[in-house]
């Protein structure tokens, strides 16, 4: 599993790529909001969600500003797939962990991973198109 490591209150860039063959994915890290800044390489006008959806060899650039108030937490950063006829199955494999470093005070060798807090996200369901369709909607070129 991936884990990203992170300071509380700092902005990163991230940029995720969807390197399936069949699925669109829906992204989200519990607990923060991200700003959508480009896609595949076009600047974007910049908005926040929770939740976005990264299609087909797609690559999404996102801000993302770390809660200054969530030192030694872990939050999951996972994927589901949407799709639009009926699934049988749901096949969430996707998860990374996004772990914010402790203040200077507190050595992260003292803390355990099993003693900080998870936050795990909320994802869209398989076939929410009601979400792809107004996700897609906010997509405008500069």
């Amino acid at each position: 599993t991936f884990k990203l490591k992170v300071k509380p209150g700092k902005t990163y860039m991230l940029r995720l790529i969807n390197a399936t063959l069949n699925d669109e994915l829906f992204f989200n890290i519990a607990n923060h909001s991200v700003t959508i800044v480009d896609v595949d390489a076009v600047y974007v006008k910049t908005f926040d969600t929770e939740t976005l959806l990264v299609t087909l060899g797609q690559t999404t650039n996102i801000l993302l500003k770390t809660k200054p108030y969530f030192p030694n937490a872990t939050f999951f950063m996972t994927a589901r797939p949407y799709a639009t006829g009926q699934g049988t199955f749901d096949n969430s494999t996707v998860a990374a962990i996004l772990e914010c470093e402790s203040p200077k005070t507190i050595h992260s060798s003292q803390l355990s991973l099993k003693n900080l807090p998870l936050f795990k996200p909320t994802l869209p369901s398989l076939n929410d198109t009601a979400f792809a369709a107004n996700f897609t909607s906010k997509l405008c070129s500069l």
